[in-house]
């Protein structure tokens, strides 16, 4: 790669996340998948799920399909957010990196072309099962066209390490090439971006610097001092100047300040609709101070600057859906419309759930987007703090969105997330690795009078996310027979299984011990490996594809069946 910053902030990405080891082409891969879906997605997110560049990839290196602001990865998820929901809000992202520094029109067209199979519908060449199984995915999704307020967006970027000039002899085959497309008439809307270097380090710095805003509030007052509150203030900010605040420098929506908001946007509600004919109506719009109940604002700095604010480190904890319409509707807001804003300056963590729950109470909310904000989940981030100097590497748990974010010696590969945790315990503790392709918050209903109970102890929490977390790294770094993927949560079940026979057998085989043998990489990676030897034997035999048997209980009590036979051969070892 020509371009050193770029490689240097490739390089960070992958000591960051987790990738060090791979070639370097993957590495960009990755590295592009991460940008380009984060600058749109504001979560965290795996990046595994929604890269799918390999052998049979159609020309396409990420594919990420979200549905009502939820990436997913499993049909059976669709039913759940249709009944959650009652509509789906769904937008198709795909992604092509290409290492070198040429925007090619041959490779172009072999991504449309690769596009295009995937919306026909049977795939005209071949497909990894990571495509075969976002297949279904989109299958489904059309499958239930009568839940659309509107088709799905479609959205697709080139990137290469050069520098785009918009030829003629590309940007003409593009909008050739995507007329076939347009004519399925299964889009809104349908964008093909080209990234070239600059734009993609623009993105890279932005995703990873502080946030820092400067924004001219000269009708407010401050709040009287409140414990743990370094200073507070409320007032109206013309509804212009909020735009300039909640933009990016590309004037699109930063959707990363809504991270710590419970909900994301819910599309054209009841609710929003009504925003919306407030905004489009002159006269109602001028009372937009008095008819909206305005927006929260947390940071972790704000300097008074006379009539102006600076913030640093902020998110809107309260007001997204009003964000969205507002972003929406920018072209009619007049000068004089305002709302009212309230700023928080704080970094105490508990103040800040205190408030995202109170200013949130207003209009239902789901349990799971309230769920690490109870007295459990504090408790079991202070047990994964104590024995961070244990385990090497150690591995934290993210109570609050990216609350590690910036953190010194804290990478993404050592954070564990609320879904995470959920998923990896459902699988050991609760002996579901099945189940896991169901969205989490589906997962913690299902299971709520079994997990995150008070007096539950913390061990079983931890040692399901610390396996889980060295299986992901031996996974991405090549380590691993890829054909297990798919199977990963198998896995994780299987050595778990070993783990609890051992505790039966050997008298002091404990937590401290099971804990200590994931430092060190030469005495888990025989075990992962002796486990997916296990899942692929078994899968062979079956008739059944490979997706279903992820997601079937019968082939969970199947590998119980096998592992207890293997034991009986080998006592306890594999």
């Amino acid at each position: 790669m020509k371009d050193q910053i770029l490689k240097s902030y490739v390089d960070s990405f992958a000591e960051t996340f987790g990738y060090s080891e791979l070639h370097p082409d993957i590495q960009f891969e990755k590295f592009v998948n991460f940008c380009v879906v984060s600058k749109q997605y504001p979560r965290d997110f795996d990046i595994e799920v929604i890269s799918v560049g390999e052998t049979d990839d159609i020309g396409i290196d990420g594919i990420a399909i979200t549905v009502n602001g939820n990436i997913i990865q499993a049909k059976e998820e669709i039913d759940y957010f249709i009944l959650k929901n009652g509509y789906l809000d769904v937008s198709f992202t795909f992604i092509q990196s290409k290492s070198s520094p040429k925007f090619k029109g041959d490779q172009v067209g072999s991504m449309i072309f690769g596009i295009k199979t995937f919306f026909d519908p049977t795939a005209a060449i071949p497909e990894n099962r990571e495509i075969q199984n976002l297949r279904a995915v989109k299958d489904k999704i059309y499958a239930h066209s009568i839940n659309f307020d509107e088709p799905p967006e479609l959205k697709i970027y080139f990137v290469t390490t050069g520098e785009w000039k918009e030829p003629k002899q590309i940007t003409g085959r593009v909008h050739r090439e995507l007329q076939e497309l347009e004519s399925k008439k299964l889009f809104r809307s349908l964008d093909f971006n080209f990234y070239d270097a600059e734009r993609l380090k623009d993105t890279y710095r932005e995703l990873r610097r502080k946030t820092i805003k400067e924004i001219d509030f000269p009708n407010h007052v401050a709040l009287p001092e409140i414990p743990h509150v370094r200073q507070s203030f409320v007032g109206s900010l013309c509804a212009k100047e909020y735009i300039k605040l909640i933009t990016d420098s590309e004037g699109k929506l930063q959707k990363s300040l809504f991270e710590d908001n419970v909900r994301d946007f819910q599309g054209h509600n009841k609710v929003n609709a009504d925003i919306e004919i407030t905004i489009k109506d002159t006269a109602l719009q001028a009372a937009l101070s008095i008819l909206n109940n305005g927006i929260t604002i947390i940071a972790k700095k704000i300097d008074p600057i006379g009539a102006k604010l600076k913030l640093t480190d902020f998110q809107i904890v309260n007001g997204c859906q009003s964000s969205y319409v507002l972003y929406e509707q920018r072209a009619r807001l007049e000068s004089g419309t305002h709302i009212v804003v309230k700023f928080i300056e704080t970094t105490d963590q508990d103040l800040s759930s205190k408030v995202i729950k109170a200013t949130n109470k207003q209009t239902i909310v789901t349990d799971e987007a309230f769920e690490s904000l109870s007295p459990f989940h504090k408790d079991l981030e202070e047990f994964y703090k104590a024995h961070s100097k244990m385990i090497i590497p150690p591995i934290h748990y993210e109570r609050r969105s990216k609350q590690y974010e910036g953190v010194p010696n804290v990478s993404a590969s050592q954070v564990i997330t609320l879904t995470f945790q959920i998923k990896a315990y459902v699988a050991t503790t609760l002996a579901q690795p099945h189940s896991t392709h169901r969205y989490y918050g589906e997962l913690l209903e299902a299971n709520r009078s079994k997990m995150f109970r008070h007096n539950d102890n913390k061990e079983p929490y931890y040692l399901s996310s610390l396996i889980f977390n060295r299986l992901e790294r031996a996974f991405k770094n090549g380590k691993l027979d890829r054909r297990g993927k798919p199977f990963k949560y198998q896995v994780l079940y299987l050595v778990h299984r070993y783990h609890e026979v051992l505790r039966k057998k050997r008298n002091g085989y404990g937590f401290d011990q099971i804990a200590s043998e994931y430092c060190e990489e030469e005495k888990y990676l025989p075990l992962f490996k002796a486990a997916i030897e296990l899942v692929l034997r078994n899968v062979q035999s079956l008739r059944i594809s490979w997706n279903d048997a992820a997601r079937s209980r019968d082939f969970t009590s199947s590998l119980r069946t096998a592992f207890e036979k293997e034991l009986d051969k080998a006592e306890t070892s594999y």
